[in-house]
């Protein structure tokens, strides 16, 4: 078992744990996609969790959001196990995680405006007049008033990717889930998405899990990275020990080499 507890920038404020997973194994029908999986993040913490193709990293959101079930261990948000919620504490739980897809999953047939608007229309108690002007307001903030009445297919890459952002965080949720959200995108079009990611990071009242295959990205917006190899944790640090580290995982995957511990067909 591989236990990870941060105490991280935040320590000051409220410390009260936000996410653990504990000794959490996945099985695939050949693999282990987590193996005793264990860690442990507090209100206002950030955590990167890189590593290469089927290290396990496809698994997390998707548990921590409710949509996978099945699995060994336990996921505990703010004390409450995941897995044994009936549909309406999950519901509940559902609207304090924000969680941007890889995919991002903007519906098709709907506007920029339309797509950020559907959870609130949905899934909130704001008038019509209030859910407008939130998301006018958001729509603003992000840059993206010049193609509020735009379809996804006629958006920019980094277009959907702040639209599928503000969907994710327009509940104004506790912990946010960042999936693999700059692989493909243009680093300085995604500008005003990861200044607006950084001020959410280290507000300290916010918690972000960051899913990525390139952890160099996040290195201005975490404290705290896992490497994760083959469903089992190989390294895990704050930042200073990111950057320094002489791990023979770590050295061997940010230098994309084939010579190292890890075998990569």
């Amino acid at each position: 078992m591989v236990l990870i507890i941060f105490e991280g920038r935040f320590s000051t404020l409220d410390s009260a744990e936000i996410i653990k997973f504990e000794n959490v194994s996945y099985k695939l029908e050949n693999s282990n996609a987590l193996n005793d999986f264990s860690f442990t993040l507090n209100k206002g913490e950030n955590l990167v969790i890189f590593g290469p193709e089927n290290s396990g990293l496809e698994i997390i959101c998707a548990i921590t959001a409710g949509l996978i079930k099945v699995y060994q261990g336990s996921v505990n948000f703010k004390g409450r196990e995941i897995k044994t919620l009936d549909y309406l504490d999950s519901y509940s739980v559902r609207k304090e995680i924000g969680y941007l897809q890889k995919d991002y999953g903007l519906i098709s047939n709907m506007t920029v405006f339309e797509n950020i608007a559907l959870p609130l229309r949905y899934h909130s108690h704001l008038s019509g007049f209030e859910i407008d002007n939130l998301v006018n307001n958001l729509i603003e903030q992000m840059n993206l008033w010049h193609c509020k009445d735009l379809r996804p297919v006629n958006l920019r890459k980094s277009e959907v990717l702040r639209t599928a952002y503000l969907r994710a965080v327009s509940f104004d949720p506790e912990l946010i889930l960042v999936e693999h959200s700059l692989e493909g995108q243009c680093q300085i079009n995604a500008q005003t998405f990861l200044r607006s990611l950084k001020k959410e990071s280290f507000s300290g009242s916010k918690s972000v899990i960051f899913i990525t295959y390139y952890p160099r990205l996040f290195t201005d917006l975490s404290d705290n990275f896992i490497m994760l190899f083959e469903g089992n944790t190989v390294f895990s640090g704050n930042r200073s020990d990111f950057i320094s580290t002489d791990n023979e995982y770590v050295r061997q995957y940010l230098e994309s080499s084939l010579e190292g511990p890890m075998k990569i067909l």
